[in-house]
């Protein structure tokens, strides 16, 4: 059975790893591209969740290796920086939308 895996910045894992999920912590400059490409090799993890700042610096040219295969799945999550911030970062729904048919819709609640 495939894994989850959680990739975060220094200090961000620790609420996962209290819920047993499997964490890498990286730091906030690195490119993990490398890193991605190990963990689709070794088939461990079907679904890694990844903070969008670090998925940002993920080279699109990696990007494109790891959804030709498909697994593992590459879920954005967005992390507050602080206790008590609202996550300001944008819906992985609304973003999907948005890449599937070329522009930004508004969704109501």
């Amino acid at each position: 059975m495939a894994e989850l895996l959680v990739i975060t910045g220094p200090g961000a894992s620790l609420g996962f790893r209290c819920a047993g999920v499997d964490t890498l912590e990286v730091k906030e400059d690195a490119d993990i591209s490398g890193t991605l490409l190990d963990i689709q090799s070794a088939g461990k993890y079907g679904l890694v969740a990844i903070e969008e700042r670090l998925l940002e610096r993920v080279p699109e040219l990696a990007m494109k290796r790891l959804r030709k295969k498909g697994l593992p799945i590459i879920m954005p999550i967005s992390l507050p920086l602080k206790w008590g911030e609202a996550g300001a970062a944008e819906s992985p729904v609304v973003r999907l939308i948005r890449r599937a048919i070329g522009y930004q819709i508004k969704i109501k609640r």
